[in-house]
């Protein structure tokens, strides 16, 4: 007896749409999004939020973050980066001159065997002395011939790569990418108004004895105290032991390990007194009135670019009492949204600039989609 046939089955024929879908997520980038990621710090998280929303539109991310770990898989981490079609590297701080160790997560080598755009990092620029190795070793890593592109946060930063550097791409400069970000909404809470506290790991508890005091006389107005933990993960949990040094009674304390609730957090107090860069942006954006009360180089930078670098201040300045009892000076809307809009153009630049790379890169696999392969127009 002869074995039976399977029935015959038929099958819909797929339809153009479905097709050319299918060929666009075939011809999609696969970006490498790389930095001083994964370790709690709020504002550093957030530009992976930024990555995501404005490159995942069009392309697929992947974490490297981290990739370099252990050694001894090296030949399969090397593998998993040739899988890029980009790395992208940002965020915080990254270039120090004056420490002698840079994180292997900054000038990898292994990022190099692809296209890498160095987007919207920082100079720490608090001191002026600098360590020659380490600037060697970033000068090595930025003048590779893969190194396509170069931004930064702030001109300060760019200027000094340019002097110290003296890559062999342009670099550009525009506001803190995180001033792109969409932040969830935050309308102001009923009844008193809040004051948020952020503070950061300090040395000495005399650091915290001014924005105690501040909170005191408020709270005796009729005000409620917040303090926002702006970390997450281990970070997260060394702010919030330390917070402990912050002494006021009956303050509520904002811990979680959701970026979103700390940035609703900022968003709903009418006043932050804040030590964190990207506290006091995110506070900025939402238009609530911040002081930086920790005022390094990035911080100051910041409060320049909307007019208010008076409300800079060191922890221990008694003139943020006058500025309080002055009224503390609405956030100029206009300057904030300027900051928005740059940072959202800079974000579209750098995905022209991989989306093009990608296409002149897989022109084989480009003619296969139906029609003119020029869908993609904007990243936003």
């Amino acid at each position: 007896m002869s074995q039976a046939e399977p029935p015959e089955t038929s099958r819909p024929e797929p339809s153009k749409e479905s097709l050319e879908g299918e060929l666009r997520g075939l011809l999609k980038p696969r970006v490498g999004v790389t930095g001083s990621y994964a370790r709690g710090n709020y504002g550093d998280e957030l530009y992976v939020r930024v990555f995501e929303h404005w490159l995942g539109q069009w392309a697929d991310l992947t974490l490297l973050t981290g990739i370099f770990r252990p050694e001894y898989f090296r030949g399969l981490r090397n593998a998993q980066v040739d899988l890029m079609d980009a790395v992208v590297l940002g965020g915080g701080d990254l270039l120090c001159p004056y420490r002698p160790k840079v994180d292997p997560d900054f000038i990898n080598p292994m990022y190099l065997r692809r296209p890498v755009h160095v987007a919207g990092i920082g100079v720490e620029l608090n001191r002026t002395d600098i360590d020659e190795s380490t600037v060697g070793k970033w000068k090595r890593f930025l003048t590779d011939p893969n190194i396509r592109s170069i931004s930064t946060r702030d001109p300060r930063s760019a200027e000094w790569i340019i002097e110290h550097i003296s890559p062999n791409v342009p670099v550009s400069s525009h506001p803190d990418l995180v001033c792109a970000l969409p932040l969830p909404p935050a309308p102001r809470p009923d009844g008193a108004p809040v004051l948020g506290l952020v503070t950061r790991h300090i040395k000495h508890p005399k650091e915290y004895v001014l924005m105690a005091e501040v909170s005191r006389r408020l709270i005796e107005q009729g005000w409620r105290v917040r303090h926002i933990i702006g970390g997450v993960a281990g970070h997260g949990r060394k702010d919030f032991e330390n917070a402990a040094e912050l002494k006021v009674e009956g303050k509520e304390t904002c811990y979680t390990e959701n970026l979103d609730d700390i940035s609703r957090a900022l968003g709903e107090c009418s006043l932050v007194l804040s030590m964190k860069l990207h506290t006091t942006l995110v506070a900025t954006m939402y238009g609530v009135p911040t002081i930086s009360m920790n005022p390094v180089a990035k911080a100051r930078a910041f409060m320049r670019s909307i007019d208010r670098e008076d409300l800079a201040l060191p922890a221990n300045d008694r003139r943020v009492f006058d500025i309080i009892e002055g009224g503390v000076p609405e956030v100029p809307m206009d300057k904030v949204a300027k900051l928005r809009a740059d940072a959202i153009d800079s974000l579209k630049s750098l995905s022209r600039k991989i989306w093009d790379d990608h296409r002149n890169q897989s022109s084989v696999r480009q003619s296969l989609l139906p029609g003119s392969p020029g869908w993609f127009t904007d990243a936003g």
